[in-house]
């Protein structure tokens, strides 16, 4: 922006107003009033200067901030009025008149020497304005952006924060099943539990990590969950990644995942959790299908669903499709797709 603005100074300075003076006969000033000339082009430049800078942005602010801008608008306007009256007021008036008429130089009569003296300022006020209201303009947008984005900030933060918890929970009450039953996979399900606890911790401030990072942490929980399936449950996991730095939120497919096995594994009935994932060129697909029990159904807020609903929603407003549902064949169907424009 500060170089938006350099370059607007530059061009009203070296072009629109030296343009704006030779479009008009004050050029020609110059041959009676070399110095009144000099003066008043000085007193553009500054009117410019002292409206862009001082007098447009004070008048956004409250208080004094306010009342010295309009103060100097006041100071602008009366020294304004004495370059108009210049000609009137001069003692030279009638002498340079008389060389004007020596030397062919058109007779301006004090009407148009006013005109074009406030019509130069004018003209100066009228773009600046221009230029300072779309200044503001692009300023509080930007304020407003930098609040909404902390705004969002924070509240992904909190999402993240009842996610961690929430999954811990569950794989503590999975190993704690696991020791109550002096189970041989104890030490394996305790090793995995500890990977995926460091996991949580390296990952808690990152707003993004790679998809690699991202399917070595499902494959790790769905090994960890396998550890106490019996036979009934079918689990699979097929996953496809043409480029692993792509980068995604963490702790978000996981939570698809784990509502699978919590909601769709049985100790005594059928079930199956079927998840596949596949990535190509910009675009991510996940998908997670899982067996439902009635009971399971009736008993399921499914609030982490709805939090990484929230979450796609802040992060990929216009770049995501997610589609959750109970399908008629007892089936309970999630997929999702992600663009990442940084591919």
């Amino acid at each position: 922006m500060k170089n938006v603005a350099l370059y607007i100074d530059m061009t009203f300075c070296l072009v629109l107003l030296p343009l704006m003076i030779y479009a008009f006969p004050v050029e020609r000033w110059w041959g009676t009033y070399p110095a009144f000339f000099s003066m008043f082009v000085a007193w553009l430049y500054v009117t410019y200067f002292v409206y862009k800078y001082f007098v447009i942005p004070k008048l956004f602010c409250k208080g004094r901030q306010r009342i010295y801008a309009i103060a100097a608008v006041a100071i602008s306007l009366t020294v304004t009025f004495f370059f108009s009256a210049y000609e009137i007021t001069s003692p030279l008036y009638h002498v340079h008149q008389q060389q004007r008429e020596l030397y062919s130089y058109p007779v301006w009569g004090v009407r148009q020497n006013q005109q074009a003296v406030w019509l130069h300022y004018i003209v100066v006020v009228i773009f600046c304005f221009a230029v300072g209201m779309l200044n503001e303009a692009y300023r509080q947008r930007m304020a407003r952006e930098e609040v909404e984005y902390e705004r969002n900030k924070a509240e992904l933060a909190l999402y993240k924060a009842q996610i961690n918890p929430h999954f811990l929970f569950n794989t503590l009450n999975t190993l704690y099943g696991l020791l109550i039953t002096h189970s041989d996979k104890t030490e394996a399900t305790l090793e995995r539990f500890i990977n995926l606890t460091k996991y949580m911790y390296n990952n808690a401030n990152r707003e993004f990590i790679s998809l690699a990072e991202e399917v070595d942490y499902i494959s790790q929980y769905i090994d960890l969950q396998k550890l106490r399936l019996n036979e009934f449950a079918d689990v699979s996991f097929l996953h496809e990644v043409a480029d692993e730095t792509m980068l995604v939120p963490p702790m978000m497919l996981i939570t698809f995942v784990e509502n699978a096995f919590k909601y769709g594994i049985s100790s005594n009935e059928p079930c199956f959790v079927r998840i596949r994932l596949t990535q190509q060129h910009d675009t991510l697909c996940f998908e997670v299908e899982n067996s439902v029990f009635e009971r399971e159904v009736k008993n399921s807020g499914r609030m982490g669903i709805e939090n990484c609903h929230r979450r796609l929603s802040l992060l990929y407003p216009d770049r995501h499709r997610l589609s959750v549902g109970l399908r008629s064949d007892n089936m309970f169907h999630v997929r999702l797709e992600l663009k990442n424009e940084n591919v």
